[in-house]
């Protein structure tokens, strides 16, 4: 047995969790971290309905492609920069929702909106605290006729079938706020989907785990998620190791030109 995975964060990275059940040793519940913290209101998508989780998540993954846009401006403003007093949020959730890394000459952030979606929390805790121990008691799924077991046929009539539900919810969530969003500039200059994707490759096995519903077991490519990206220069006042740089430059420029 593996260690856990990395955080799942994503669609994406809850669907590879799920093909490699059958190769961690129990996984922490990322919802279940998250949620110990109460979000502003802005970060708030309502539950209910699928239409209105759907209309309520393309709004505040509006807002937040909105932050994103005008952190290109701001960020040089900062002599370090407060990502939880930017994003308004504490710094245990900015840890969850935001991965920001400096370049050289580049910013890189990704922001996990998955994360924002009550269904995909509640489908990521079902994964990590039910659906997962479910599994490691049901198997093995390989001669399952020569080996009955009580834990295979719970899993099979009860465990798999409410991930089940969720992740078709959870699908049919992401699917309808990019399907609102596809008209959004700030949200299609910032679309992560595909970044997200190749992140998981790696792990993306080519056997999932057995006895699981192929309904589970979508091709990556296939897999959709608001996770949003934003690539922008390093203010240059910030960027290491300029003043060496500009220094070799007026060298090389003086050696060329006498």
């Amino acid at each position: 047995m593996e260690l856990s995975p990395a955080p799942i964060r994503s669609l994406p990275g809850l669907a590879a969790g799920i093909r490699q059940t059958d190769r961690f040793a129990l996984p922490v519940s990322v919802a279940s971290i998250f949620e110990k913290t109460s979000l502003v209101p802005v970060y708030q998508v309502a539950d209910g309905s699928v239409e209105r989780e759907i209309s309520a998540a393309a709004e505040t993954i509006g807002v937040v492609a909105d932050k994103l846009r005008r952190l290109v401006g701001a960020y040089g403003e900062w002599h370090h920069f407060d990502a939880p007093a930017y994003f308004d949020l504490f710094p245990e959730q900015t840890a969850l929702l935001l991965h920001i890394s400096e370049r050289v000459s580049t910013v890189h952030v990704t922001f996990y909106a998955d994360l924002l979606l009550p269904t995909f929390r509640r489908a990521e805790r079902i994964w990590a605290e039910e659906f997962f121990p479910a599994y490691q008691a049901a198997r093995p799924f390989t001669n399952a006729r020569e080996h009955p077991s009580v834990y295979r046929e719970h899993f099979l009539e009860m465990d798999q079938p409410k991930l089940l539900t969720y992740w078709e919810r959870l699908w049919a969530v992401v699917a309808g706020a990019r399907k609102i969003l596809s008209d959004d500039i700030g949200f299609l200059a910032s679309s992560g989907g595909s970044d997200e994707r190749t992140r998981w490759q790696a792990s993306w096995p080519q056997h999932p785990a057995a006895g699981l519903d192929a309904r589970l077991l979508p091709a990556l490519e296939t897999v959709p998620t608001v996770t949003l990206t934003m690539i922008f220069p390093m203010p240059i006042h910030r960027q290491s190791g300029r003043m060496r740089r500009l220094r070799r430059m007026w060298e090389r420029r003086g050696r060329n030109y006498p």
